[in-house]
């Protein structure tokens, strides 16, 4: 038969057909001895997909998805409960349902043969079971399809193996050697900090030679370390000798202004007395100009003079308080340079030592990438790596239980897989 199925509520049942039951009978018979889970062990969870046949119908095999609700959607009888069941449990269920039922078929001829299902033709079995996950170091995480008897190991190289999916690569040879240059820069770059340091630590407190106690041993060549080092002390005595010319210059600008104010003052003080010689020497004249023995043109010019006097007497304060300005900016200017000196110093040691703490922080990461490629390279040149940690996250009926287990351990749908590589080298980078 074939064509369409309609549903019909007929009170009249044909008898099923002895050989066709005999005959589904022997074939679940043998689906129930070659299923690859044990039904009377496995139970049924969202993700596990069903396969429905009647024998003689094929309009009615179908594909039965658990739902994430744990039900079934079966043809004409509606949804079933699947989850927690095993699959001889929802067998029972489907064939006590469908029997009940009476189908109308459609002949070749257009015409309409009224049929019912007997129980024994129903064959439900497992279709696909829920998929399981692989993570961790890996080449290609994520999902897989499970088969019955699937093992760890074979769920690994299903995911293109181990090693490669933290740190992926085009050729982990190439990629250690420029890890391996990255790795020495940075440790020449962790010299070059710490002497930097050194050097502004002993220019803020005044000293002339490199004080090297607090250094590290570093694993770089000696003359490296020696050339840094040298380089450092050359800094420091230039720019100390660069701070005591600008101190010696604005000094020596201090002096020459306190000179010139002496000899302001000293003048000032001279035209100050001159002024008031001259303010006497016109009271005389004009007392004798007065008694007819001096003409008037002699109190005139007494009087001309004296106003000149008193004017560069006035001219020569100003500048003296000018001067003593000057003399001031001058000795703010020495002050100034000293402390504008100490707070540059410490501004530079504290982003000397941001830096530095992020090459340590570079330096750990190459160290850590260094050592993982060269498990990659070992494992591709010798065939070997590290072992690896297999731990199994498996959903039972108390929960998510976490399992430890090996290479060779058999998995169940719906399990996730974590892998890891234990690195069979330590590395340890500088501590301070």
């Amino acid at each position: 038969m074939n064509g369409q199925l309609t549903y019909a509520t007929a009170a009249s049942k044909r008898p099923a057909h002895p050989v066709r039951s005999l005959a589904l009978a022997v074939l679940a018979a043998v689906t129930g001895f070659t299923s690859p889970v044990s039904a009377a062990e496995y139970r049924l969870q969202p993700g596990d997909t069903l396969e429905l046949s009647v024998a003689g119908i094929p309009e009615l095999r179908q594909r039965l998805p658990v739902t994430i609700d744990g039900d079934i959607s079966v043809p004409l009888a509606g949804d079933i409960k699947a989850q927690g069941k095993t699959v001889a449990e929802v067998r029972d269920l489907v064939r006590e349902a469908l029997p009940r039922q009476s189908l109308n078929m459609r002949t070749s001829g257009n015409g309409e043969q009224q049929t019912v299902v007997a129980p024994g033709e129903i064959s439900l079995v497992i279709a696909d079971y829920r998929p399981i996950y692989v993570t961790g170091d890996v080449s290609k995480p994520g999902e897989q399809r499970y088969t019955p008897g699937l093992s760890v190991r074979q769920a690994v190289s299903l995911a293109g193996g181990y090693d490669l999916q933290r740190f992926r690569m085009d050729s982990p040879i190439l990629a250690t050697a420029d890890l391996r240059g990255e790795y020495e820069n940075l440790w020449i770059d962790l010299a070059q900090g710490q002497a930097t340091i050194a050097r502004l630590r002993t220019e803020l407190d005044g000293k002339q030679q490199l004080d090297e106690t607090g250094l590290e041993k570093l694993p770089i060549p000696a003359s490296t370390q020696e050339k840094i080092l040298q380089n450092e002390q050359g800094l420091l005595k230039s720019r100390l000798d660069d701070y005591s010319k600008e101190t010696a210059h604005l000094k020596n600008a201090q002096r020459i202004t306190e000179e010139r104010l002496t000899a302001i003052q000293d003048q000032y003080r001279k035209d100050t007395e001159a002024a008031k010689l001259d303010v006497d020497e016109i009271e005389r004249i004009a007392d004798l100009n007065k008694r007819g023995v001096v003409p008037l043109t002699r109190a005139v010019e007494t009087r001309r003079l004296s106003l000149t006097t008193a004017t560069r007497a006035l001219q020569t304060g100003v500048e003296t308080e000018r001067a003593k300005r000057d003399l001031l900016e001058a000795q703010r200017s020495v002050a100034r340079l000293s402390d504008q000196r100490r707070a540059d110093l410490m501004r530079d040691i504290q982003d000397a030592t941001v830096k530095l703490a992020q090459t340590r922080s570079k330096l750990s990461a190459v160290g850590e990438k260094l050592l993982y490629t060269g498990v990659v390279r070992s494992q591709m040149v010798r065939g070997t790596g590290g072992k690896p940690q297999v731990i199994i996250h498996r959903r039972g009926g108390s929960g998510v239980e976490i399992l430890q287990a090996d290479e060779d351990a058999s998995l169940q749908p719906g399990d996730t897989v974590e892998i890891a590589l234990k690195l069979e080298y330590e590395f340890k980078p500088s501590a301070k």
